[in-house]
């Protein structure tokens, strides 16, 4: 959600305190800060009204994914009012701002309520007693970091319930296994990744079902790249605790604590790694990795995890809404549909005369479509038995019903389904037509924002990875349609034709572009020179009167363009470094552009070395001076040709589509965001030239050989070569589509049109049944087939809207209509002329044709003679799109299949072909009727006669054999019996998959299996101890015990505070935090333990701005070391955390546990009080980019080992084996305010970015 969604949040809040509506709230207002709000408190007890301030920690993931740090700034405030904001404090993560209200106000009455109680009990009680003071005293200076800063910790803390004891465990591990056996028996397969469920109750799960039990037509199998043999895997991840479904109900949503995602796989499961990256930010460093990481999984038996088209949609759904909705269904007994309306209702996002009322008792819950009658896309076979079981809706108590049951079917339900919902608020829409990829709904302006701005649509990068071609064709047909358009010979002297072709531009998308076109702007002025050879780097040298503004729009990672004054070739740049004090800046060239750059030609006027090529060195240009324009311009403010012009430009730098989808490949868990050649202002344009189209649009031709070679370009340098046996590389993984394939078109590369935008293709199917109705068809021939030519600018907008005859450009010799011609030549004449196509397009387009499917009632055409003149624009829909290119397109005979013979190889005999109307056919280029394959009429258009004589094998849903059994240890551990009151369950039996049912699986009888007794799972770590400790490090091997009594691995990382990877993340800082940490790791690799001293989990870092780092092995005639043995301490626990402009700024290192002593009572060791570590070196004053953080972790262990002024204790009570664990950890917000006291003291500078850093988001 939105901060515009916080505000609205307060001020409902508001209105509810002024109305009385929260028992003691008297107010609650803004704060002073962005997402602050100030709640006034009063009780009859107290004095006066009390101030409670409460800060939303991620207002860009509010509510759900956002934790309220509360406190109070009054003086001197009641001991009460303190406990009750402490109490509160660990349970403010995913509430709304009036649920917050709500809680602390219950808590604070709660707490106020049993100080009066006490005191009434014991009037003369009082707290003399030594260690009383010293607790109080803890209790109000430390803070836990949950209770300041909203980290969420990773031991659940409840409030109604006493620490369990260790037998517990085991229970809850029988729980679960419980769980799970349910969701093996409703037909889904089980898999465990880590500890989970063996050991643990917190850790990473999946649950799958292969595609083909899912009932899916060919035609969206086929749109969505997924195939029956492949799984559908749904990722669960207990941080916490799993906790069963009364637990979910009994506590709010945010306290669960689960996250999901969904994908697919080759096998039931992914390996443990592939799992573990899918939960990890897609554009951090950790997560873009090569593909030889995959490879290496596969090779140790796991399966590679892919994202499917609706994956960002559904991830985001069910992390952010599953359980809210869970919990909505059970208390209100509504649908999920219900459910997810109340949901929407309540927390603003819908006008509130929209809000759902609670459906009367014994309301029928089979959930309907928009006419109020059963879906019938849940009738097709096999697909019920996935839908229509509830398992919400079974006899059992809450009690006894399996939450990762739920989950699945709830995954299932909206990943089968899909089409049916908007991506972004999973409304049902309200179109009859089911469309063959998701979109999002009409009513919210805000979905579609979001989908066509901000990637929450289908993922671009899958796009691209699938169907290259097409992106091609969509930015090439973007780009001809966003320059000057030729007016046609036969416009009427009254009409007028807007100056560019495209209709509708990407406002509101934020675009920041540079203005090349505004002839009025006063550039900056800088000198050129060379920077480096080796890096394609140029430095700019700016002139006296263009430095006054200098530093305040320009810094490292954003863009700007250059070009010499009076030319418009321009360069584009990513800046690398800026020096205010010498006014320079360094640049790397990546692209560039011209608003009239000509394929093939250099830009009049402009010498062959003037300015840079990308992929070539800098000309060594010296002193030469050239205009630069920053990426500061809104897009919005421009005039139309301006904006057509800065499009020009942008496209004009985006890298060619197939080099994007190798690098893609070669980045398999990285987006776009992290490819430094893409500009932000490329992408977004990206984005929405893909998102904006509607059509399912699929490449018949992946061969590469299609595409044009470039010489001295990313085709030189990194294209991959073709296949061993000789056959080009196919572009793009998506499916073989030869058959599909119209023979006698040699020369032109074809797309085929699986579906039009939806509701074009809804208006043509509601036409064609009305002429059918009214007896204009024939029966076996509803459909003929012509050709439409036009020029290049104007199929941008054909393929997103259909074609129309708004404008004229050849004349209306034949009357109004669009024009037809059933003959190839025909149409081709009237497709010459008109813009240019992208100058960055792997397969240079010149011209395009249609062929489009028409209602065959010429009785109602304008004309039939020489020309089909149809004047109802919803009677044609386009099917295949022929584009001829310079190079010109793939002849019969070289066309290639990817991965299987010729198709000279295959007869025609074998292939379906649609029946074309006697005396109507369409002719091809060589005069010859056209064969059209049969899977070009999509399903829904197909009469009854035709549709009966269809091939089955087109149409058929393939089911298969279930060869792909679950592993023999994950059936152990599911029907392992280990407990002496619980009856040892045995697997069900399974009957083969057959025609009648896809998921038949027998669980009707209970069959006793000899408890197995698993192997010790294989380590998924080389170099594992015996005892299956600790991550691989050839120096842990083997450890000197009468050197170090520290044990790697032994620290139980969820017990500490975990971040997700910043926001504020820098491609600058990740590379260097990634080579930090790659030379760390060889460092503790090769260096015995006990030299070492220090030790990193490098296995277990999966935010690179946070590590967790043990200091161990210390001189045992230290203080600290005899504190240490003493209380069973082998390691302290530090906590670094890095700022956007590491290495510049020093990192922020403390103390996590065990608490030391502070320095007012007799400790030392450089550690404040709060846990941060007192020295210059980590303050502005002390650092040095050149620090390495091995220097850093030796300098900190040197601090704490000195004896001056004061040696390093522990903390007394810590020697005293009072409480361990996350409740007596050091909390982010004391180290913080710690660490500026013993700044301020010693007149250390603290950076700049030292909060943004400490915060860690």
């Amino acid at each position: 959600m939105s901060f515009k969604k916080f505000k609205a949040d307060v001020s409902t809040a508001a209105q509810k305190a002024a109305s009385g509506g929260i028992a003691g709230v008297l107010s609650v207002t803004n704060g002073d800060s962005d997402g602050e709000v100030v709640i006034k408190y009063r009780h009859e007890s107290l004095q006066r009204d009390i101030r409670i301030q409460a800060l939303a920690q991620d207002v860009a993931e509010y509510p759900d994914g956002n934790m309220f740090m509360v406190w109070t700034d009054d003086t001197d405030p009641p001991s009460s009012v303190v406990a009750a904001v402490k109490a509160a404090q660990d349970y403010l993560l995913g509430m709304s701002v009036y649920e917050m209200v709500t809680e602390v106000a219950s808590y604070l009455k709660k707490e106020i309520s049993r100080v009066i109680d006490s005191e009434d009990e014991s009037p003369t009680e009082a707290d003399d007693d030594e260690d009383d003071d010293y607790d109080a005293a803890y209790e109000a200076d430390y803070p836990s970091d949950g209770d300041e800063f909203g980290l969420p910790p990773s031991v659940p803390r409840y409030p109604h319930h006493s620490p369990k004891p260790t037998g517990c465990q085991k229970s809850l591990l029988q729980r679960i296994r419980r769980d799970l056996r349910r969701v093996k028996q409703a037909g889904y397969k089980v898999g465990f990744l880590d500890d989970f469920g063996k050991t643990a109750a917190s850790g990473i799960l999946s649950i799958s079902i292969r595609v083909d039990k899912l009932a899916l037509s060919n035609e969206a199998m086929e749109a969505w790249d997924v195939k029956p043999a492949e799984h559908v895997v749904l990722l669960l991840r207990f941080e916490r605790q799993y906790n069963s479904l009364q637990a979910v109900m009994d506590q709010p949503a945010a306290h669960t604590d689960l996250k999901f995602r969904i994908g697919k796989c080759s096998k039931y499961k992914p390996s443990f790694n592939q799992a573990l990256r899918a939960f990890t930010d897609s554009n951090s460093t950790l997560a873009t990795e090569s593909s030889d990481t995959g490879a290496r999984d596969l090779a140790l038996g796991g399966a590679d995890f892919e994202k499917l088209l609706v994956s960002n949609s559904l991830d985001s759904f069910m992390c952010d809404s599953f359980v809210s909705l869970l919990k909505i269904r059970e208390a209100q007994g509504l649908t999920w549909e219900e459910a997810n309306e109340f949901f929407l209702s309540r927390i603003g996002l819908f006008a509130e005369d929209s809000q759902l009322n609670p459906p009367p008792a014994g309301t029928d819950f089979q959930e309907t479509d928009s006419n109020n009658t059963p879906s019938d896309t849940d009738s097709a076979p096999g697909r019920r038995q996935v839908l229509d079981p509830d398992h919400l809706l079974e006899k059992d108590h809450a009690s006894e019903r399996s939450v990762p049951l739920v989950a699945m079917q709830f995954a299932m339900r909206y990943f089968v389904k899909c089409t049916d919902y908007c991506l972004r608020c999973h409304r049902r829409l309200k179109e009859d037509f089911q469309a063959l990829r998701p979109y999002v709904c009409d009513e919210q302006p805000l979905c579609l924002f979001q989908y066509m701005a901000m990637g929450f649509g289908p993922s671009i990068e899958h796009e691209i990875l699938t169907e290259p071609y097409v992106v091609d064709l969509l930015v090439s047909l973007c780009y001809s349609a966003i320059q000057p358009s030729h007016y046609g010979r036969y416009m009427a002297p009254q009409q007028s034709r807007p100056a560019l072709a495209i209709r509708h531009l990407p406002v509101g998308l934020r675009l920041r572009v540079p203005d090349l076109c505004n002839t009025t702007a006063n550039p900056l002025q800088a000198r050129i020179s060379l920077a480096s050879i080796a890096t394609n780097n140029v430095r700019l040298v700016f002139e006296d009167e263009a430095t006054r503004n200098f530093g305040h729009n320009m810094a490292p990672t954003k863009w700007l363009a250059f070009r010499k004054p009076g030319q418009t070739l321009t360069q584009h740049a990513r800046i690398q470094e800026v020096c205010s004090a010498t006014k320079t800046a360094v640049i790397e060239v990546m692209g560039e552009s011209s608003v009239h750059w000509i394929a093939g030609q250099q830009e009049p006027g402009v010498g062959a070395d003037s300015l840079t090529k990308p992929g070539s060195a800098p000309a060594r240009s010296g002193a030469d001076v050239v205009d630069v324009f920053l990426y500061d311009t809104d897009f919005d403010n421009m005039d139309e040709n301006s904006k057509g012009a800065a499009m020009c430009h942008i496209l004009g730098t985006l890298p060619s589509i197939l080099e994007i989808e190798e690098w893609l490949t070669d980045h398999p868990h990285s987006t776009l965001r992290s490819m430094e050649r893409i500009s932000p202002a490329a992408l977004g344009l990206l984005q929405w030239i893909v998102s904006s189209n509607r059509s399912c649009i699929f490449q018949v031709d992946r061969s590469r050989a299609v595409a044009r070679q470039r010489t001295g370009g990313p085709e030189a340098k990194g294209r991959r070569p073709a296949a061993p046996d000789g056959i080009p590389r196919a572009a793009g993984r998506g499916r073989n589509r030869e058959h599909e394939r119209i023979s006698g078109m040699d020369g032109w590369i074809q797309f085929r049109f699986a579906q039009g935008s939806p509701d074009r293709e809804l208006r043509f199917n509601r036409a064609l049944q009305k002429a059918a109705a009214e007896g204009k068809l024939p029966p076996s021939n509803p459909t003929i087939f012509a050709w439409h030519g036009s020029p290049l600018p104007n199929w941008h907008s054909i393929v997103r809207n259909g074609l129309d005859f708004k404008e004229t450009a050849n004349g209306r010799a034949f009357g109004d209509g669009v024009y037809f011609s059933p003959h190839l030549t025909t149409s081709l004449s009237y497709s010459a002329g008109g813009g240019q196509s992208w100058p960055n397009s792997d397969i240079d387009f010149t011209r395009c044709l249609s062929l489009n499917e028409i209602i065959n009632a010429p009785s109602d055409f304008i004309s039939t003679t020489p020309h089909y003149v149809v004047e109802f624009l919803d009677w044609n829909q386009c099917r295949y799109l022929f584009v001829q290119t310079l190079g010109g397109g793939l002849t019969q005979q070289h066309s290639p299949r990817v991965g299987a013979a010729k198709a000279g190889n295959k007869g025609a005999n074998s292939q379906v072909f649609y029946p074309q109307a006697p005396g109507r056919p369409v002719y091809g280029q060589d005069g010859q009727p056209l064969d059209i394959p049969l899977s070009a009429i999509p399903l829904r258009t197909i009469g009854p006669t035709t549709g009966a004589t269809a091939s089955p094998v087109k149409r058929a849903v393939q089911l298969l054999e279930d060869s792909d059994n679950e592993d023999a240890e994950d059936t152990c551990i599911l029907f392992s019996s280990d407990a002496e009151t619980e009856e040892a369950h045995g697997p069900p039996n399974k009957k083969p998959a057959s025609r009648g049912s896809s998921m038949e699986i027998a669980i009707g009888r209970d069959v006793y299996v000899k408890p197995c007794h698993p192997r010790p799972p294989t380590s998924k770590l080389i170099g594992l101890h015996s005892d299956g400790t600790g991550p691989p490090t050839p120096a842990s091997i083997g450890i000197d015990r009468s050197s170090t009594d520290f044990e790697p691995g032994s620290l139980d990382l969820s017990s500490l505070p975990r971040l997700q990877p910043p926001s504020f993340a820098t491609d600058a800082a990740s590379k260097s935090l990634s080579r930090e940490l790659m030379r760390l790791q060889v460092v503790q690799s090769k260096t015995p333990l006990h030299e070492l001293g220090w030790y990193i989990d490098f296995e277990n870092v999966s935010n690179l701005y946070q590590w967790i780092v043990q200091l161990h092995s210390f001189d045992a005639s230290l203080p600290l070391a005899s504190d240490m043995k003493k209380a069973g301490v082998t390691s302290i626990v530090l906590e670094v955390r890095f700022g956007p402009d590491y290495p510049f700024s020093p990192p922020f290192v403390r103390v996590v546990r065990p608490r030391f002593m502070p320095f007012m009572e007799g400790g030392g060791g450089h550690v404040t009080a709060g846990g941060a570590m007192c020295m210059e070196l980590l303050t502005s004053s002390g650092w040095s980019p050149a620090n390495s953080m091995e220097s850093v972790f030796l300098q900190v262990r040197v601090a704490m080992c000195a004896l001056d002024p004061k040696p390093a204790r522990l903390d007394r009570r810590v020697m005293m084996g009072g409480p361990r664990g996350p409740a007596m950890d050091y909390g982010v917000a004391e180290a913080i305010e710690a660490f500026m006291r013993a700044a301020t003291a010693h007149g250390w500078a603290v950076p700049e970015t030292f909060r943004t850093t400490a915060m860690g988001v």
